[in-house]
Formats: structure tokens, C-alpha cells, sequence
């Protein structure tokens, strides 16, 4: 069961700089970012019960991870991207895998989208950067009757981690470097659920979904230091920090690899929520 919701929610949807910072590393991101479960997104079509080519809208696609592995299953997938550079890299892999998805540069709050047409919308850990205030609403509109959302998150479990004092360390140097934004999941200081338990408040209120579900998957990915400076690199907080700041952050969640034999094992969860359109 998710916890119970913070008094206060942050809401970074509003944060345009921190919303499309990541064209500048869209081939990082492509590289570096974990996939998610296969289990995850046959959760999410049988709840729905879309049959292959039926249509799914996949909000804030990003480089086409989630899209990708639906139009592989045979879905008729349209990607919702705001940022360009991220939908251009879309693009690129959905041609080189030979899957017909269709890509729009757009946000979800201003695309041009048939009402009732879709099965399913996903959104892979991007539904926190669609405006909460409409949202479930924009999903309902495009959502046919019975149709279901699915929006899901991968975070990190720093509890437990080894590392975690050593990260925590560097973090607390660069701490009023990250004073000004909301610390995304690398920071081990970041509320890991907050952006699941806001919107299964929000679907549990709405009149227009019912049914809401929760799933979640827990697996882990071991990082060497390369491959999770990488990964850094690729989170809005960071991308946005003065480069100062950054070189020393790094440089310090470098050294506390290298001393932990240069690689570490990261625990993650993906956390979904499900609701129908009523």
C-alpha cells in the first residue's frame, strides 16, 4: 500500500527550464536510463484490455522506451514528447527498430489528439511533469470509455544501499547548490513515492476514472563508475546544477565507487498506478 500524502506537493510541472532540460542529453539519456520491466507493461495492457493494434498514447515519451516496447507488441503507438531533441531521438530508434510509431513534438496539454480514440495512455516516469490540475482530465478526453491510464515511475531504494552515507556526504557539500529545485530520485535525500501517491490521490477524488489498482516490481542494475556518472548526468537537478558544482559532486560519488571496488548495486522499484475511464 502507498504511504500517506505529504501536506504540501511539489509541483514541478511548472518548471519549464527543469521540464525540457533534457534534449541537451538526449543520447546520454537514451544510453543511460534504466527500461522498464517487461512485466510492467503487460500489467498495463491486460487492465486495459487492449488487443494489439489498437491505438495507446505514450505521455511524455522521452527517447521512446516505453513506446518502443508497445509498438513492438504490436499496439498502434502515438509518443507525446515536448522536448524536440527527445522526440527526434524517438524517431531515429523507432526507424532503426522498423516499428511504425507515430511521434509528436508536443505536450500533453496542448496536442492535437482524437477524443476516445486511445486504449491506453502510459506515461514512463514523466505523468509529475504533465499540469496536475489537468491532467486526469486530458487523459479521460482521449481515453475511450472503459480505457485505462498508466502512469508508473522507476525510482531508486537508498535505504539499506552501502554507499548511501558516502552519497549522502556529497550531496550535503553541494546541498545549497540544489537549495533552488526539488532533489530528483539520484539524490538520496529525494522522497521516492511522492509523485505515486499524489496522483493515486488524485485518481481516487476524480468522477471521471474508478478501479484504481497499484503495482509495483522491484529489481536492481549494478553500476560501474562510468556507467552511473552517466546516469547522473541524465536527471533534470543535476543537468541543471552550475557545472562547479557538479565537477565536484561527480567527482566525490566517483571516489566513493572506486572505494567500494568501482562498481555498486543499485535496488530499484517501478511503481504504477492503474485507473479506468469510467
Amino acid at each position: 500500500m502507498l504511504p500517506e500524502v505529504a501536506t504540501e506537493r511539489a509541483d514541478v510541472s511548472t518548471d519549464r527550464e527543469r521540464r525540457l532540460s533534457f534534449g541537451a542529453v538526449a543520447e546520454r539519456y537514451d544510453r543511460h536510463r534504466p527500461r522498464y520491466p517487461p512485466e510492467v507493461i503487460d500489467a498495463a495492457i491486460r487492465y486495459a484490455g487492449a488487443q494489439p493494434g489498437e491505438r495507446v498514447l505514450d505521455v511524455g515519451a522521452g527517447t521512446g522506451f516505453v513506446s518502443l516496447a508497445l509498438a513492438g507488441r504490436g499496439f498502434a503507438v502515438t509518443a507525446v514528447e515536448p522536448d524536440g531533441e527527445m522526440a527526434a531521438v524517438a524517431s531515429q530508434r523507432a526507424a532503426t527498430a522498423g516499428l511504425a510509431i507515430e511521434v509528436l513534438h508536443s505536450d500533453f496539454e496542448h496536442a492535437q489528439l482524437p477524443e476516445g480514440a486511445f486504449a491506453l495512455v502510459v506515461s514512463g516516469t514523466a505523468w509529475h511533469w504533465v499540469t496536475p490540475e489537468l491532467r486526469s482530465q486530458l487523459a479521460a478526453r482521449v481515453l475511450r470509455p472503459g480505457g485505462a491510464l498508466a502512469p508508473f515511475w522507476n525510482r531508486p531504494l537508498w535505504d539499506g544501499n552501502p554507499l548511501r552515507p558516502a552519497f549522502d556526504v556529497a550531496y550535503a557539500a553541494v546541498a545549497e547548490d540544489f537549495a533552488a529545485r526539488q532533489p530528483g530520485p539520484l539524490n538520496p535525500s529525494a522522497k521516492p513515492l511522492e509523485n505515486v501517491t499524489w496522483t493515486a490521490a488524485e485518481l481516487r477524488e476524480d468522477p471521471l476514472f474508478a478501479d484504481l489498482t497499484e503495482r509495483s516490481v522491484r529489481w536492481s542494475l549494478r553500476y560501474s563508475r562510468e556507467q552511473y556518472l552517466g546516469l547522473l548526468g541524465t536527471h533534470s537537478d543535476h543537468i541543471l546544477l552550475a557545472d562547479a558544482a557538479r565537477e565536484r559532486l561527480f567527482a566525490a560519488v566517483g571516489a566513493a565507487i572506486d572505494a567500494a571496488g568501482g562498481s555498486f548495486e543499485l535496488a530499484y522499484e517501478t511503481a504504477m498506478l492503474l485507473a479506468r475511464r469510467r
